[in-house]
């Protein structure tokens, strides 16, 4: 047998190599693609988990300043308008309290409950135009009300249907005090405290925004 016609037909028998690395080059362009997509859609969820993470940084934040609002509101249930008596029973239209509602808007306080949405939250409140042009206490540096990018806002209601007198018919009351005293009481001469809703408007960085309400009383002293 000739040498080289053997040479020759294990040549025509070795098939071409190049459809091989077609196909293993289509592959790894196909990896290379997937490992791509993947790594963007890692990048978009880090991005979104530290967007979201960040939001509720902020929102909590917000929450915690409410406190700074209750601080405020209980401030102005200190002054001597709010514990008069007098203005506190008045009527609106009753000629001798002509000046009562000025001295109510200026504490943020209104003696009866005023319109709310479907959670309770007093409608004036949910709009910072209308509430600031009507109501006196608007968020200040000096009492921590504006700090830190936050503006925080409150409303003080007697929670009564009606004005006049608070009493059990038309308001929320707690237990009987004795005058003077700091304990229920169930003997004649004891009088119902009427509650009061305070409701806290937190505004905060990235338009953050969230509303806390607390029910507080007074003592008589």
């Amino acid at each position: 047998m000739i040498p080289g016609a053997v040479m020759s037909s294990r040549m025509h028998s070795i098939a071409p190599p190049s459809r091989s690395r077609g196909v293993v080059l289509a592959v790894v362009l196909v990896v290379l693609v997937v490992m791509m997509l993947g790594g963007i859609s890692l990048l978009r969820s880090i991005d979104t988990s530290t967007i979201l993470s960040g939001n509720l940084a902020f929102r909590r934040d917000s929450v915690n300043h409410s406190t700074v609002g209750l601080n405020a509101a209980l401030a102005a249930m200190q002054r001597a308008d709010f514990k008069n008596q007098i203005i506190a029973e008045c009527v609106p239209t009753a000629a001798s309290c002509g000046s009562a509602a000025a001295k109510w808007l200026a504490m943020n306080y209104w003696p009866r409950l005023l319109e709310a949405d479907s959670n309770g939250v007093p409608v004036i409140i949910k709009n910072t135009t209308t509430f600031d042009a009507k109501f006196g206490i608007q968020p200040s540096a000096a009492d921590g009300t504006l700090e830190g990018g936050n503006k925080i806002r409150f409303l003080i209601e007697r929670m009564c249907s009606d004005y006049g007198p608070s009493d059990e018919t038309k308001c929320s009351v707690s237990d009987n005090y004795e005058l003077g005293g700091s304990y229920r009481q169930d003997k004649p001469g004891s009088i119902s405290l009427p509650l009061y809703r305070v409701t806290i408007r937190s505004d905060g960085p990235r338009n953050t925004l969230t509303y806390t309400q607390a029910i507080i009383t007074t003592r008589i002293k």
